[in-house]
């Protein structure tokens, strides 16, 4: 290991050095001291045809090749590949051959001879430098996605408050009126399924951190849960009017945390938010199934667009949704955060074999016995 805690086996070097002997002392030296991939050519040509298949890390390019300027193989290599490191080496050095290096930008430079020391801390440096640029290559990446984030999200909040606020000049107009009409009421029930669609965003948004900061989990009844999400559905949703059918008499424990009923209500809420049916139908049935030696409660939602969940399985940021922030079964995030949730449980989605409706989902969660 590097003085920088870099594995060095993990390092890829060509040597170019026309001299048989120096290419075999510098990988005797190198392989000693943990560097064990390797490798020697005796002229550019070669290490041109090695370079384009291969990906190496450092390039040790001996000045002056028999067939090609040191300096020129290093602009020909960028071509090839851009983010290889290069280290100068002459027997010739001179100050125009250092002014040169700097200017191509060469991460090292060696005269010859060369001592063991001298070599092996300048490949740490050079290996140093690779392992900054590969950070910042990464948080440059980190920054990108967090902005992507923050651009979908952004989105999602104009496009859920701009439809708050028609509500609710809508039902400014109606007030206004003074008089309670059939047409108002059902003006006042969009304004409040407004503010309830923002609010559900705005808790998914919440509820998206906390699923990343993690929870404990432990022995949770399906059963109670869903029971309780059924309830305050029903309170909050009187004027949708759903059933749902579903067996609660057998005690089922899964693996999970407080997140749980978060879960089963926005599978749930992807039905009464989306369906046009005047009358809301959704059933929920078990099964106990056995994959790769761990068992699992499979419940099976009959529902309208639930199959929505299963499409986003593979969707590890909200903002890479397979939907428009326009389309109401995306502005919630829900079946976003649905799979956020079952990642965090070690559960897993599916639909039944052969199954083309876009009602059915599959819902697998661990089992486990009660505390």
């Amino acid at each position: 290991m590097s003085s920088n805690g870099f594995i060095r086996s993990e390092v890829k070097i060509l040597i170019i050095d026309d001299d048989a002997d120096i290419r075999d002392v510098f990988e005797e030296v190198l392989k000693r001291n943990n560097f064990t991939n390797v490798f020697g050519v005796g002229t550019g040509e070669e290490a041109k045809q090695i370079i384009a298949d291969e990906a190496f890390n450092i390039a040790m390019i001996d000045l002056n090749l028999p067939d090609i300027y040191g300096m020129d193989l290093v602009s020909q290599f960028r071509t090839i590949n851009p983010d290889i490191e290069f280290i100068i080496i002459t027997g010739f050095g001179t100050i125009d051959s250092a002014i040169k290096s700097m200017q191509f930008e060469v991460a090292g430079y060696l005269e010859k001879p060369v001592s063991s020391n001298k070599l092996l801390s300048t490949l740490d440096e050079v290996i140093h430098k690779i392992s900054l640029k590969s950070q910042n290559r990464k948080f440059l990446k980190d920054i990108e996605i967090a902005n992507n984030e923050i651009r979908f999200l952004n989105d999602l909040l104009i496009n859920n408050v701009d439809e708050l606020n028609q509500s609710l000049l809508l039902t400014m107009v109606q007030i206004q009126k003074l008089n309670p009409s059939s047409e108002q009421t059902k003006v006042l029930q969009l304004f409040q399924e407004s503010i309830r669609r923002n609010a559900r965003l705005t808790r998914n948004i919440r509820k998206c951190q906390i699923i990343k900061n993690g929870q404990q989990l432990e022995s949770k009844d399906l059963n109670e849960t869903i029971n309780s999400v059924l309830n305050r559905l029903k309170e909050d949703y009187r004027n949708k009017n759903f059933e749902c059918l579903i067996d609660l008499t057998q005690p089922k424990y899964v693996y999970a945390d407080n997140n749980l009923a978060h879960l089963i209500s926005e599978i749930l809420l992807l039905a009464l938010f989306n369906s046009p049916s005047p009358k809301i139908k959704m059933k929920i049935a078990f099964d106990e199934i056995e994959l790769d030696g761990k068992e699992y409660w499979k419940m099976t939602f009959n529902s309208f667009q639930a199959k929505l969940v299963y499409d986003q399985k593979d969707v590890i940021r909200s903002s890479e949704m397979k939907g428009s922030t326009t389309e109401k079964s995306f502005q919630g995030l829900g079946p976003f955060v649905v799979n956020e949730i079952l990642r965090s449980y070690d559960g897993f989605v599916s639909i039944p074999d052969g199954s083309t409706s876009n009602n059915t989902l599959e819902i697998s969660l661990p089992k486990v016995s009660k505390k």
